[in-house]
């Protein structure tokens, strides 16, 4: 069995739903350390300025695991952060093919004012999940007995999930030891993926690559998926 395993981003770029759709099983890294400035509670979207962070207003202490994050559900500045996020998305992508078949869709889950972060970027996740089609089983390390960490921890989850193989996005040749994974007879695959181009809004300004999926559904709605196919360089 194939899986991966990625930390519970909010609305991710089209790399991840491609390592996705290619796995098994995906796995929820939510027992791990928040990142501040990482894409935990952020991502980005494209204005006529060119690319703006979305950004979900959080409350934690240092060091708190992602699942115990919690959402900052107060008005701040005149606004609550949800209204902030849907008042952007109509700004720049009423115009959009697909603004309309969409933005209920998202405007639910931001209407539900989730307490923890996890949840709500658990729910976005699926929802993108059913519009493109993929459906594979989900399972979180908060919900397994873990104590490794760095490599050892991958073959930990392979081993509670009785997978074989383990697919990564490129940046895990940064900070994965592959010996540790060859010497437990784990496979190690990686997702080459290069961010397709496709229409935008402002196209004036140039394409603008490594955005939340958001930005593809609004603009190619029931196309998104090829889109996101067509990215994949292979293994």
């Amino acid at each position: 069995m194939l899986i991966s395993i990625h930390q519970p981003d909010f609305v991710p770029w089209l790399g991840f739903f491609n390592k996705v759709r290619l796995s098994d099983m995906l796995v929820i890294g939510d027992h791990v350390h928040y990142r501040n400035k990482g894409y935990q509670n952020r991502n980005k979207i494209k204005t006529a300025k060119g690319a703006s962070w979305l950004t979900v207003p959080i409350e934690h202490d240092w060091g708190q695991p992602i699942n115990k994050i919690r959402v900052l559900n107060r008005e701040q500045n005149g606004t609550f952060w949800n209204d902030h996020h849907l008042n952007l998305l109509k700004i720049n992508y009423s115009k959009a093919p697909y603004y309309d078949k969409y933005i209920e869709i998202f405007e639910k889950i931001y209407r539900k004012k989730n307490d923890l972060l996890v949840d709500v970027n658990m729910d976005f996740m699926k929802s993108v999940f059913e519009i493109l089609g993929i459906d594979k089983p989900i399972v979180k390390t908060s919900e397994m007995s873990l104590s490794k960490t760095k490599t050892e921890l991958i073959v930990e989850i392979c081993n509670k999930v009785d997978a074989d193989s383990y697919l990564s996005g490129m940046g895990g040749k940064n900070y994965m030891d592959e010996n540790v994974l060859h010497e437990n007879k784990i496979k190690l695959l990686f997702n080459k993926y290069d961010n397709p181009v496709y229409n935008q809004q402002f196209m004036e300004l140039g394409f603008i690559p490594f955005l939340s999926v958001i930005d593809l559904l609004f603009n190619h709605g029931d196309e998104s998926m090829k889109i996101i196919e067509s990215g994949f360089k292979g293994f």
